[in-house]
């Protein structure tokens, strides 16, 4: 029997799942900066058939700026990112999603997230930034979601409803690797 760590367990969320996820939430827009564990559901995005326009960023203080801007223009907009990118933007969250009370969604990407760490509270990972993340979510007082398989994906509709009605930045934290489905 092999006992090698395999980099991508199977059975995190589908792309197709999130993409409907997504539709159904009437998203317009989807500013995305490069995230790995979400990259099938951006291979989704960037096809015109998924009806979601996909808005390439540079970095992830730009994804929630371009966000705001998409928002006050009366789009529905996503972001996409990665665990790294959420702790590298946290003012610009906090002034966006907090102080100026933009309604948006940020799907955040567990990079790093080891395969033994799969089923266990992601505050026992090994690794500072997956360790971290949702105690940083919460210090900045902000609601998330987890979803890590398809069975999860009502967090996302959740997160949509709670940002649009309390005007504020939800996260979700896409846990596992989104599978090509």
């Amino acid at each position: 029997m092999n006992m090698q760590p395999v980099p991508n367990p199977p059975g995190g969320p589908s792309a197709s799942g999130l993409l409907q996820t997504l539709q159904a939430q009437q998203v317009t827009h989807a500013v995305t900066v490069p995230d790995f564990v979400q990259f099938a559901l951006h291979h989704r995005l960037a096809d015109a058939a998924s009806g979601v326009a996909h808005v390439y960023a540079a970095s992830e203080d730009q994804a929630l700026t371009t966000a705001t801007g998409l928002h006050i223009g009366g789009a529905r907009p996503v972001v996409l990112m990665q665990n790294q990118g959420f702790f590298k933007c946290l003012n610009t969250l906090r002034a966006t999603g907090l102080d100026a009370g933009v309604p948006m969604v940020l799907l955040v990407g567990q990079f790093g997230r080891e395969p033994e760490n799969i089923g266990q509270p992601m505050t026992d990972s090994r690794r500072s930034m997956v360790r971290l993340l949702q105690p940083v979510i919460e210090a900045m007082g902000l609601k998330h979601w987890v979803v890590e398989d398809d069975a999860a994906l009502g967090g996302v509709a959740t997160a949509f409803e709670h940002a649009h009605r309390e005007g504020t930045a939800a996260v979700v934290v896409v846990s596992r690797h989104v599978t090509w489905n």
